[in-house]
């Protein structure tokens, strides 16, 4: 219901939403009942006119400055900056860090595969100063969040008194608009038949007359003012309300979320450092049956060397050591083709991680 039609509804069918009076289908009964009111216009009172509606323009001020004492202590704003202080802390928290800058550098002294151990307690260290950055700034959109909801109930108390002031106010225009037009009535009758009233008599009903005009005026316009309010105050607890619903957001969702990414990226960075482990221990394998291949050759060349002079014959020697140097060849190929085969295993292996954390990241 907008605020227009938010007035009683008799005071509807007299004045429309500009605050124009239209008499002409008002009943005897509806005058009668405006008459309590617009005897408060008394000729004869020089302030009548003055203190005519005062009370309701008293009644705006009194709850618009209990409204400000209420909202002073509090900026419902801060609960805004505090948002964005927040998603500052969270944009901070990058999980690319867990592979570089210092931590990676740290890393990179300790020699061999010590380098690949990570000590969690450390990893997580690097982020207690921004969680706690968050937990206190949290507590206080909490806070903001509960303040919101204040000032939306001190707005909405506002709101409810205005409407109630409105009807006042429409009241007090249709019943000065009864006795203005009684009175212009009276001053035709009088400006008809001015030998029978004092020149002065005439100028003073003109006079009350005018003033009474002004003073309709300007409660026409505190009654569209009023209308005015209505809509903003709408707008504030709507802003009020959107804020408290984005804080909300960010505390149940937003926290989680992050929390669960750092403990992801801190177990995928620990499978990354065990199939690191694997290769290098691969590698030191291969390493070791290289060299013992090399070892065995040696051995083999030395033992012919030393035995060159014994009982087996020339051609049972070369035969024997082509069939051992072919099958140490064979070995090797073998070797080498399972080492190719499972460096390319490692490169399939590295090449699929890294797309797996683009996905992730993203």
């Amino acid at each position: 219901m907008s605020e227009n039609q938010l007035v009683t509804q008799e005071n509807t069918a007299l004045i429309d939403k500009d605050g124009n009076v239209n008499l002409t289908s008002i009943t005897e009964a509806e005058v009668s009942n405006y008459k309590s009111i617009s005897n408060q216009l008394n000729e004869n009172d020089a302030n009548s006119i003055l203190n005519y509606g005062a009370e309701i323009q008293n009644s705006i001020a009194k709850q618009s400055d209990t409204f400000l004492t209420n909202v002073r202590t509090y900026n419902s704003g801060e609960v805004g900056t505090l948002i964005n202080v927040l998603l500052t802390e969270l944009n901070y928290v990058d999980v690319d860090q867990l592979d570089q800058g210092p931590f990676k550098r740290f890393l990179s002294k300790i020699p061999l595969l010590n380098k690949l151990v990570i000590d969690v307690k450390k990893l997580f260290q690097q982020y207690d100063k921004i969680t706690v950055n968050i937990d206190k700034i949290s507590n206080k959109v909490k806070a903001g969040m509960i303040n919101s909801v204040k000032d939306n109930s001190a707005l909405q108390t506002m709101f409810d008194g205005n409407v109630n002031l409105i009807k006042e106010m429409e009241k007090h225009i249709i019943a000065g608009q009864i006795r203005f037009k009684e009175l212009n009535e009276e001053l035709a009758v009088m400006e008809g038949n001015p030998t029978q009233y004092q020149d002065y008599q005439i100028s003073d009903k003109r006079n009350f007359i005018n003033r009474l005009d002004k003073r309709l005026a300007d409660m026409k316009i505190v009654r569209f003012i009023m209308l005015q309010s209505l809509a903003q105050i709408r707008v504030v607890q709507n802003n009020n309300t959107s804020i408290a619903e984005k804080a909300q957001s960010i505390l149940t969702t937003t926290m989680p979320v992050w929390k669960n990414q750092l403990t992801l990226a801190v177990a995928l960075q620990r499978q990354k450092q065990n199939i690191e482990i694997q290769r290098r221990v691969s590698e030191t394998t291969n390493t070791i049956l290289q060299k013992n291949a090399e070892m065995l050759k040696q051995n083999s060349i030395e033992v012919a060397r030393e035995n060159e002079n014994t009982v087996v014959s020339l051609e049972t020697l070369k035969m024997t050591t082509k069939s051992l140097i072919d099958t140490l060849t064979e070995v090797k190929q073998i070797h080498d083709q399972g080492t190719e085969t499972r460096r390319q295993l490692d490169a399939g292996l590295q090449s699929l991680e890294i797309e797996l954390k683009k996905g992730v990241v993203s």
